[in-house]
This record gives structure tokens, sequence and C-alpha cells, in this order.
């Protein structure tokens, strides 16, 4: 005969884990603010680059002090002109 296991009774808590939902008050009121301005950059577009084109754009945006986002996006954004 095998023995039964004990069932063990779930700890009853009354205090929620974690630092719990917003708080009355805290933050900007909804409906408040002007919102993005008219030349904002709002569209997320991704590209894929080899391991050579990316060391060649990260050289690029060294040189100019820049950070690699903004070297892509001063790139892409001349190239647009052109068109």
């Amino acid at each position: 005969m095998t023995a039964r296991k004990k069932k063990t009774a779930k700890k009853k808590t009354t205090r929620k884990a974690g630092w719990g939902g917003s708080r009355p008050g805290a933050g900007r009121p909804p409906g408040t603010g002007t919102g993005p301005s008219k030349d904002a950059r709002i569209n997320r577009v991704v590209a894929m680059l080899s391991n050579d084109e990316l060391k060649t754009l990260q050289k690029h945006a060294k040189r100019q002090k820049l950070p690699l986002g903004t070297a892509a996006y001063q790139i892409i954004a001349k190239a647009l002109r052109r068109l």
C-alpha cells in the first residue's frame, strides 16, 4: 500500500505583489499638451544590413560624431530628396 501525500493549504495573502497600478494625480493630465509637431518623424522603417554595410555605416557615424540611427536617417533623407 502506498502512502498518500498530504495536501498543503494555499497561503492566503492580503497584499498584492508588485508596486500596484496607477496613482491618482500622477503624470500629465490626458488631453493636455500640444502633441507632436508637424515635422515630427513618427513613422518607423527597418532596414536589414550586411556586416560590411553595418561597418561602413558605423564608421560614417563615428566620423560625423552622430548616433548610428541619426546617421542612417540622414543618408536615407538625402537619398529621398534626390527622387
